[in-house]
């Protein structure tokens, strides 16, 4: 009989301790993996979707960054507008040393029909490429005024179709497209050309945030500088600086949920620890007979081992196995504590990661065993054997 079959034998004497133990580790292991895959996952995602914007910078009213980032990124509503000479002022002085100025409108709707708020946002429908590049629009972007784009969870809810009719502030108007699945809150808006934006609104060359591309990027931050001192009133905001400040809003959330991996490492490298060591003091007078007929200290000291391996590795299989098959649900469960999430897919199967994290549990299995391995070969086969 080999050292590993002796180890899997005295792990099924005490089942129900053991898979406990087993319990916990696959539950660290499925933590440690999530998060690791999921912050891993945010950086790449953020910084692919920062690309995606089309824009070098957005112009908005005065206040938080973080409200500009939702903006930028996703359409959130604002309460603010910027003033209505604004876009003309930027145009001056750009002096038409830009590619894209789009400006944008974005509000909330009561939708008594649907019993609802329905999210529209406004803007200039031949700037669509430019400010949302990664789009794929099924039918074509409204070129009338009575022309709306739907977004897909807003189709998908409704059952909408292209050519349908949809009613906005008792007045209806013809589908002509409606965006495919992005898996952000793109998918909940409605877009509108950014005049008939304003008519509803009853907000006359109203604007809450105004996207810039410049011809010449070398220029971008002369041009920042320039613009906040001569256009009071206004906040300039770069996608670096969203970068930077959406993930510093992410590394608190970060920090937190870190903390609670590693206190639950810990507690179940102390698990493992406490019941191979149990399993030492039970087993003082079989130890001591296994030594009195030819064992040696180091054959008792790789089978405590062994069996420390033993729960640790298949803890790790099983936790990674198990993060990937609950990655949906996880994923769901971390992003409600974010203050801000990406599009895409977070807690993904990463080949490197899920060794990384397969090998530093069998780490910590190993560095458990080592004192009940140390404390068994200290047994005396003499004592032992008389209890």
């Amino acid at each position: 009989m080999t050292f590993r079959e002796i180890a899997f034998k005295n792990l099924f004497r005490h089942k129900v301790r053991n898979f406990l133990t087993l319990l916990g580790i696959i539950t660290s292991v499925t933590v440690l993996y999530s998060i690791l895959s999921f912050n891993k996952s945010f950086i790449n995602n953020l910084n692919e979707e920062l690309n995606k914007t089309g824009v070098h910078f957005m112009v908005v009213p005065a206040g938080c960054p973080h409200e500009v980032a939702s903006l930028v990124l996703h359409g959130a509503v604002i309460p603010k507008f910027l003033q209505t000479d604004i876009e003309d002022k930027l145009k001056e002085k750009l002096d038409k040393q830009y590619d894209v100025l789009s400006p944008i409108l974005v509000f909330q709707l009561p939708n008594q029909e649907k019993q609802r708020i329905d999210l529209i946002y406004g803007l200039e429908m031949d700037n669509v490429k430019n400010l949302k590049p990664w789009w794929k629009v099924i039918g074509k972007t409204p070129q009338k005024e009575n022309e709306i784009l739907i977004g897909f969870e807003i189709a998908d809810h409704d059952k909408i179709k292209i050519g349908d009719k949809y009613k906005l502030n008792n007045k209806e108007y013809e589908v002509s497209g409606i965006i495919e699945k992005t898996t952000s809150k793109d998918d909940a808006f409605i877009y509108i050309p950014l005049k008939e934006a304003q008519t509803i609104l009853a907000q006359k060359d109203g604007i809450t945030a105004i996207g810039v591309k410049l011809k010449n990027a070398e220029a971008l931050n002369d041009t920042i500088d320039r613009l906040s001192r001569e256009i009071p009133g206004i906040q300039i905001v770069t996608i670096n600086q969203i970068l930077t400040s959406i993930s510093t809003l992410a590394a608190g959330a970060r920090v937190l949920s870190l903390s609670v991996v590693a206190i639950a490492i810990l507690i179940s490298t102390i698990g493992i620890l406490n019941v191979i060591l149990m399993t030492v003091f039970e087993r003082t007078q079989e130890i001591g007979m296994m030594r009195a007929i030819g064992a040696s200290r180091a054959h008792i000291f790789r089978i405590i081992i062994e069996e420390s391996v033993i729960l640790s590795t298949l803890g790790g299989l099983i936790g990674i196995l198990l993060a990937l098959l609950l990655s949906k649900g996880i994923e769901k469960f971390v992003k409600s504590f974010m203050p801000y999430v990406p599009q895409g897919d977070l807690v993904v199967f990463d080949l490197k990661l899920g060794i990384l994290c397969f090998f530093f549990t069998v780490f910590l299995g190993l560095i458990a065993g080592l004192y009940p391995a140390f404390r068994a070969t200290k047994i005396s086969p003499i004592e032992a054997i008389k209890g």
